[in-house]
Parts: structure tokens; C-alpha cells; sequence
């Protein structure tokens, strides 16, 4: 009956899909097209076709994603559904090393952030004004997006840094240098995690045939997210268990991290006896919003193969309003909020504002601000990722690992009188000792300029470490005196934090379990603060918003050098992204889409790049102005307004940096 049910509300395209006997597939689903709901029948359909609920492994690339999906069918299937899992990519890797750490010869080991990374690099890539070398953090990204993407070090420079190529024998020297410091110190850093899972699967039959007996289907969200690197971790499941992919290839936006939506164009030569489904029909938005997005799409010169089709039938034309300056914008925007609610009643809530980045929202929060507007802004900084929490975190990572020299240097920096180089030369004590209380025994001893209540605070958090909400509340009572002096400016508002990494502690017993999880993917300061007042409006970046939707949705700065960005101009897969970044912007809206921009320049040559494909330099040049209202604010002239005068190839995966 529950299958029946479950089956019942699925869609022609959905239920083929769901249903399928095939072991491996790709389901090509357009934005609003029921993607998480197809993942979520095909994970109950396979529990009641008799595949126990724990063999089913879900891979998605955010917290949320997992858990809403994990919910979702427990609420389908009650009781049989108890076992299924549902985590990301990493921290899927991490409980597959925890659990064969042994047999794996890996040891004990602390996953250390991106933070973490750039002080190690920064360290090793020395100072002094004739040093060339790349800054810290983009040496961090070279390296990473090597290992990511498969490449040796000239492929990553050349994307990343491409004026950095002389100094390649030198940065390869660092690299070398960076990854000989995480072995002493037993870090993994996030790509470590993946590679070594990877590495593993593609080389050792055992510990492949280990993870395929509790794994028997692996869904995958999200895969046009995919970069080389996790793809490497699917391929060796390939005819041992079955693969079930969906994703949309007109969404992904994140080839900055590595991603490669030709993770979905090449799935039928990855997988050559893969049946592939399409979703066309969404649920989302009204078909004048879709005509919109439809329409950029097929201005591109790759074939996305899709059209969008609304299964609702209200009426709603998108907006395009034109301003003279940011500032104008910005202020409409908060205008036309603001008398939405006050004037037809419409909730805070039925509004989202999506922007570029961060520094592209500056001018809008000012508006809200001036206007009493109450928002969010989803996109800015991660609660654990800000520096008084990262102090406090220090600490706790200290009593975990006593060999985590860069936790020992942040924590030991914060009291007066230990500087870097202090910090430094004490922190390489402690990797030469085994347990905390010998590095306190050191401390007690040789550091006379670290109280001694918080040595003792060490050795009393070292009998905490199985209660995680008490050692947070006690490291707090001993560090909140040095953070009040070192953050006086806004204490009162930083202090309100360190409540809600207590709450977040709350759903973990072990200490390094907790810092393990929020280290692997950091958690927003929107997503686990608990407001009485969830009355307000979203502000968010594109790359934040995948997964959200709105009654009412704004996207403003549609303006010449902002779509593409002018720093793509001429280069034909950066551009295409940006295409794919304003897409996913204009398929978030439900009823009402608003389009705006600024300036007086209203078109801008395409170029053609060294293969001769097309390259947009923007993307409302020929816009059809039928599928808009259109309106000129202030100054702005009408003239020329929108519109404008008239391989199957797959690379061998290598899982070393190869400094080549």
C-alpha cells in the first residue's frame, strides 16, 4: 500500500525513473522538477522491493540536503526505513576511514580546515619583500583544485594562477613541504579525506569489496556538482552496486571548487549501459518564469536538451525595471518590498534577494537597513569559521589532538605576552609528546606567561572529551575574559555565539565528533540560529540559494559586466558558467520574477575564443522584450534598451599530486 501511495504521486517521467531494474542511471532533472523527490521514491521504492534501508547510501553536498531526504522517507516508510543513510561526500569518506582505520595503517589523525591549510602555507612559503611566491591562500587553492580536478601542478596554475607558471619548481617545493607537515602532524586536510578513500577503492579488492557489502545502491544528488576527484570515488561501484544519479547540467555553477558538469554529459561513455531519464515538468514556478529561463538557455552554444514545462497554470510576467545607478536599485527594491507588506499584507517571508557575492549585496542590506527591513543574508561567514569561535575551537582541537601544533599556536597567541614566534617554538614541544597532561606537565613548567588556571582548565577538558556540550561551556568560562579584551569592540554580539556552537555541541557526545562534522562542512550562522521572528526577508547569494525558493524573487544587477562577469570575458567555459549562475537565479521564483539592472549601457560585443565558439559578452543582448514588462526609471534611455543593434574523451584519474 505504501508503495502504491508512494508511486501514486509521482509523475509519467518520475515513475519511469524510480521504477527502473536498470543498476545504473542518470536522471536529468530541470530546476522545480521534483529531483528530491524522485531521490526520495527511488530510496523508498528499492527498501520495499527488499534492499535493506542501511545498504542504501545517499551522497549529497550539504548537511540539509541529507537530512531532509533521511526524513522524508522515514515519513513514507515508518519503521522499514530505519538504517538509511543520507551524508555528504566527505563526511560519507570519513566513517568509511574512522571505521578501517586499522586495516588502513592511518592511525589517529585530526581533519584540519581551509584556515588551517593557509597558516601551514604561510608559514612555509616564508615572508621577506623579494619573495614571488603566490600568496598563502592562493598556493591553498592551486593545491587544492589539483587534487580536485586530477591535474598535475602546470594544468592548476595555468586555471588558477596562470602568472605564477615561473615559479613552478618553488611552489612545487612547498607543496612537498605542506604535505610532509601534515604527515608529522597526522592532519588530513578536506582533500586527503576523498583522495584516500579513492585511492583505496581503485587499489585494494578487500577494502572495495568491504564497502560494497554495506552498500549495495548509491543515490547521488547534485551531480552536475561532481569534480574528478568524487567521481573516481563512484567508478570503482560501477557493476558492484547500483548507481542512481541525478542532476541538472544547466546548474552547475561551482568550477571554481573543481566541479565538471561533463560529469553528466560523458555519463553514457563512463557508464555505457546507463539509461538516462529526463524531468521536464515543474512544479515551480509559472510558465512565463520558465520562458525566461528557457530562453537563456538556449541562446548557449552547448545543447542542455531541455525545456522546462509548468504544470501550474497561473499567469505571471516577469519584471525588468531599469535604473540610472546601484543606489536607485537597491532603493526600489526596498521600496517595493516594503509596500508589498504594508500595503497588500504579503509576509517578509514571501521575499528572496539573490546577488552575485557578498560585496554585491552591500547597497541592498544598506536599504533594508534604512527601511526597517528585517532580513537575513544567506552566503556571508560560517559560525565556526569566525575567528572567536575559531579561538575557542583551538582549544578544544588541543585537547583532542595534542599534536595539533596549529591549534597549540592560535590558542597559545591568544594570551598577552606569546607571540608567533613564542607560539611556534612551544607548539613544536608538544608534537614531540603523546598525551595532554605531559604537554600541561611542559607548560606548567616552561611557560610561565600562560595562567595557571588555564593549564588546569587543559587537564579538567581532558576528562570532558565524551560530553561535548560541558567541555564547550567550560572552555568558554575560561577563555571568555582573554576574547572579551581581544574582541571589546562587539563582545556583546560575538558572546551571543558561543550559545548557539553549545547547541550544536548538544548533538554529540564525543568532543572530536563534533569538531569533526562542523570542521568537514561548516554550518551557517542562518541555519542554526532559533528566531522567534522567521518573519523576514532572504538576501542570498546564487551559489547559497541552490535549493531554496520563493513566493516572490528579485535579481538584480543584470547589468553589462555583471552577466557574464567582466572577468570571464573571452574565456568560453567561465562564461557558460555565469550563464548557468544567472539560471539557477532565475528558477528559484515562484510566482512573481523581478528583474533589474543599472546603467546606461545596455549591450556588449560577443567574441568568438580560440575554437571558434561563440562567447557571449552578455546575455540580454537580442533579450525579447514580449517576455518582460518592461520599465525605464528616472533617465535611463530607451534606446537600444535590451536589446542590441543587430569530447567523449575520459581522462586517466591519478590520485598523487603531481607537481609536474
Amino acid at each position: 500500500m505504501k508503495q502504491d501511495q508512494l508511486l501514486s504521486e509521482l509523475n509519467a517521467q518520475q515513475r519511469e525513473a524510480v521504477t527502473t531494474d536498470q543498476a545504473h542511471c542518470l536522471v536529468l532533472a530541470g530546476a522545480g522538477c521534483g529531483k528530491t523527490k524522485t531521490i526520495i521514491a527511488r530510496a523508498a521504492y528499492l527498501i520495499t522491493q527488499g534492499m535493506p534501508a542501511s545498504h542504501v547510501q545517499i551522497l549529497t553536498f550539504t548537511r540539509r540536503a541529507a537530512s531532509e531526504i533521511v526524513t522524508r522517507v522515514e515519513q513514507q516508510l515508518g519503521e522499514a526505513a530505519h538504517g538509511l543513510r543520507a551524508s555528504t561526500f566527505h563526511t560519507f569518506c570519513i566513517a568509511l576511514l574512522r571505521k578501517h582505520s586499522k586495516a588502513l595503517g592511518l592511525g589517529q589523525f585530526t581533519v584540519i580546515d581551509r584556515d588551517d591549510q593557509v597558516m601551514i602555507f604561510r608559514l612555509l612559503r616564508g615572508k621577506g619583500k623579494n619573495n614571488t611566491l603566490p600568496k598563502a591562500a592562493q598556493l591553498c587553492d592551486i593545491y587544492s583544485f589539483a587534487r580536485n580536478t586530477c591535474c598535475n601542478l602546470s594544468e592548476a596554475l595555468e586555471k588558477i594562477l596562470p602568472e605564477a607558471i615561473g615559479d613552478k619548481e618553488n611552489i612545487a617545493e612547498v607543496m612537498k613541504a605542506y604535505e610532509q607537515r601534515k604527515r608529522r602532524s597526522q592532519f588530513f586536510d578536506y582533500d586527503d579525506i576523498l583522495v584516500a578513500v579513492a585511492t583505496q577503492l581503485q587499489q585494494s579488492t578487500s577494502f572495495l569489496t568491504s564497502v560494497v557489502k554495506q552498500h549495495q545502491a548509491f543515490l547521488v544528488d547534485e551531480m552536475q556538482d561532481t569534480n574528478p576527484l568524487q567521481w573516481a570515488l563512484l567508478e570503482p561501484f560501477i557493476g558492484r552496486a547500483q548507481l542512481f544519479c541525478v542532476g541538472d547540467d544547466a546548474q552547475s555553477i561551482y568550477g571554481f571548487r573543481g566541479a565538471d558538469f561533463e560529469n553528466i554529459h560523458r555519463f553514457k561513455s563512463y557508464v555505457p549501459d546507463a539509461m538516462v531519464y529526463k524531468l521536464e515538468n515543474n512544479y515551480r514556478s509559472t510558465q512565463q518564469i520558465l520562458d525566461v529561463s528557457n530562453w537563456l538557455l538556449k541562446q548557449s552554444e552547448i545543447n542542455y536538451n531541455k525545456s522546462l514545462i509548468a504544470t501550474r497554470h497561473k499567469q505571471s510576467k516577469p519584471q525588468f525595471h531599469l535604473f540610472m545607478n546601484e543606489f536607485e536599485e537597491a532603493t526600489w527594491i526596498s521600496q517595493d518590498i516594503y509596500a508589498r507588506h504594508h500595503t497588500h499584507h504579503t509576509a517578509w517571508n514571501e521575499h528572496m534577494v539573490l546577488v552575485r557575492s557578498a560585496y554585491a549585496a552591500r547597497h541592498i542590506e544598506r536599504a533594508f537597513i534604512a527601511m526597517s527591513i528585517p532580513y537575513q543574508f544567506i552566503g556571508g561567514a560560517k559560525l565556526l569559521e569566525s575567528a572567536h569561535v575559531k579561538d575557542l575551537l583551538s582549544m578544544l582541537r588541543v585537547v583532542v589532538n595534542c599534536k595539533d601544533d596549529i591549534a597549540w599556536m592560535r590558542f597559545l597567541t591568544l594570551w598577552n605576552g606569546i607571540g608567533d614566534v613564542g607560539a611556534s617554538k612551544i607548539a613544536m614541544h608538544m608534537s614531540e609528546y603523546n598525551h595532554l597532561n605531559q604537554c600541561c606537565d611542559y607548560l606548567t613548567s616552561c611557560v610561565s606567561k600562560l595562567p595557571s588556571h588555564v593549564i588546569e582548565g587543559l587537564r579538567q577538558l581532558s576528562q570532558l572529551t565524551h560530553y561535548s556540550e560541558k567541555s564547550i561551556v567550560h572552555a568558554v568560562a575560561i577563555l571568555t575574559d582573554q576574547l572579551e579584551e581581544k574582541y571589546q569592540q562587539d563582545w556583546s554580539k560575538r558572546q551571543k555565539d558561543f550559545y548557539l556552537v553549545q547547541q550544536l555541541a548538544m548533538k554529540h557526545h564525543h568532543l572530536a565528533q563534533f569538531l569533526e562534522e562542523y570542521v568537514l562542512e561548516p554550518i551557517s550562522i542562518a541555519d542554526v540560529k532559533q528566531t522567534t521572528n522567521d518573519d523576514i526577508v532572504t538576501l542570498t547569494t546564487i551559489h547559497s540559494a541552490k535549493g531554496l525558493e520563493e513566493n516572490v524573487c528579485y535579481v538584480p544587477h543584470l547589468s553589462v559586466g555583471f552577466y557574464p562577469h567582466a572577468r570571464t570575458q573571452g574565456d568560453f567555459d567561465a562564461v557558460e558558467e555565469e550563464r548557468r549562475v544567472l539560471y539557477v537565479a532565475l528558477t528559484r521564483a515562484r510566482n512573481e520574477l523581478i528583474l533589474t539592472k543599472h546603467e546606461s549601457v545596455s549591450w556588449s560585443y560577443d567574441l568568438k575564443d580560440e575554437q571558434g565558439r561563440h562567447v557571449s559578452g552578455y546575455f540580454l543582448n537580442d533579450f525579447p522584450t514580449d517576455l518582460v514588462d518592461l520599465q525605464i526609471h528616472r533617465r535611463v534611455s530607451i534606446d537600444n534598451t535590451l536589446t542590441k543593434a543587430s569530447s567523449n574523451h575520459v581522462k586517466k584519474i591519478s590520485f598523487d599530486l603531481d607537481l609536474d
